[in-house]
């Protein structure tokens, strides 16, 4: 044999264990939690049993940046910035936000929050983006930057988790209006559970609610609609929660007390509570207003992913939901002030009833202070001064008690 075959014999074996090598090493690196690719990071996020693995960008391109087909889809229903009259006047402080003027005053928000031993709280952050009645509304970003929300989210969100000692989660929380949220999605990195506020009210032509043929109420069509609304609708929910792998939380759901009187719809509360359960749906009832009686004290079996929520809510409106449902909730919601910047003077009175309540807390956090003209939006005005109580309508307390 010549000296070059005998070469050859020898490196043969040797190159053969290094391809090997190479292929092992490749397949071990796929299944990091982790990895990069052309600068994006690639991360999965998992539910229960099912995973999904999104890959986001550093810097916002695009609302769908960092997105699947299926999201892609869904993040582009409804009405989108390039339509007519879509953008508004420009949030000058939306933008300030996205550029990151703020972070400081959310890092002391942060450092509050770890302080007072709320360092596994969910924040509820610029709720309702796609609505029209906030400052910090995907409709005041400029014609420039249409994605100023998302760049605000990703600052914020960056800024938080940079606090020493927190465990922060964030839910995303849109509506159902028919509008586009491809312009306010911040990527599967920056968001731990998604949301939708559904109230059995409005949605029929002209702001009203749907009526029959014959003019009664049509609580099955308002349903039908409830599912169908995109994006924020439940079936949209549904559909968005699969492919993004995320948790759903229905920061506020409740009846309608207001003007048209739909007050007494056990079919509403039947068809939520199935749906939540059917979904593992965090929901937290909206309890404000005066419906619900208060107690001073929560007892009963621990209603597992309940909660209750009021713009100045108090453990006393939680504990009486609760004892209304036939036990105790396991969630609060608690707002922060929309139209002021933090401060521990301010957010202390918020958040001391809390802290030894027992709740889980949902914080509902403006990105951007409201300008005192914008009021916080309640639906319209309750008829007459009659004080309407849930107890004083049994098939609904009954439909509590069997969907909890």
């Amino acid at each position: 044999m010549s000296s070059r075959k005998k070469i050859l014999w020898i490196i043969f074996p040797i190159l053969v264990v290094l391809v090997i090598l190479a292929g092992a090493l490749r397949i071990t690196a796929s299944f990091g939690n982790s990895s990069t690719t052309s600068g994006k990071p690639t991360v999965t996020a998992t539910t229960g049993t099912s995973a999904t693995t999104a890959t986001t960008s550093a810097t916002a391109t695009s609302g769908a940046t960092g997105t699947t087909a299926e999201m892609k889809t869904l993040l582009h229903e409804g009405k989108n910035y390039t339509d007519h009259g879509f953008l508004e006047g420009t949030s000058s402080s939306l933008v300030a936000a996205a550029a990151g003027d703020y972070n400081s005053k959310f890092y002391g928000l942060g450092e509050l929050l770890v302080k007072d031993g709320l360092s596994n709280i969910i924040l509820d952050l610029g709720r309702e983006m796609n609505g029209t009645w906030y400052e910090w509304s995907e409709h005041r970003a400029p014609s420039s930057e249409p994605d100023a929300y998302i760049l605000a989210w990703r600052q914020i969100v960056k800024t938080m988790r940079s606090v020493p000692g927190q465990h922060f989660k964030f839910v995303w929380t849109l509506y159902p209006t028919g509008t586009s949220v491809a312009e306010s999605w911040p990527g599967s990195a920056y968001v731990d559970y998604i949301g939708t506020d559904i109230f059995d009210w409005y949605g029929g032509p002209h702001g009203t609610y749907p009526r029959t043929a014959s003019g009664a109420l049509d609580h099955r069509a308002k349903w039908q609609q409830i599912l169908t609304d995109e994006p924020g609708g439940l079936n949209w929910m549904a559909a968005f929660s699969r492919a993004t792998g995320k948790q759903i939380i229905i920061p506020e759901w409740g009846l309608d007390f207001h003007s048209f009187g739909v007050q007494d719809d056990p079919m509403f509360i039947t068809n939520m509570m199935a749906w939540m359960k059917a979904h593992n749906a965090i929901g937290l009832y909206w309890a404000g207003g005066g419906h619900v009686s208060r107690a001073s004290t929560a007892s009963g079996p621990l209603l597992v992913n309940y909660g209750a929520s009021a713009q100045s809510n108090t453990p006393a409106e939680v504990n009486g939901m609760g004892k209304l449902m036939g036990g105790r909730l396991q969630y609060a919601g608690v707002y922060l002030p929309d139209h002021e910047w933090f401060s521990e003077s301010v957010d202390q009175k918020v958040l001391a009833p809390w802290l030894q309540a027992g709740y889980s807390l949902i914080l509902s956090v403006p990105m951007v202070p409201n300008p005192q003209a914008i009021k916080s939006y309640s639906g319209p005005p309750e008829p007459g001064h009659k004080q309407r109580k849930l107890a004083d309508y049994p098939d609904v307390v009954a439909a509590l008690q069997q969907g909890a």
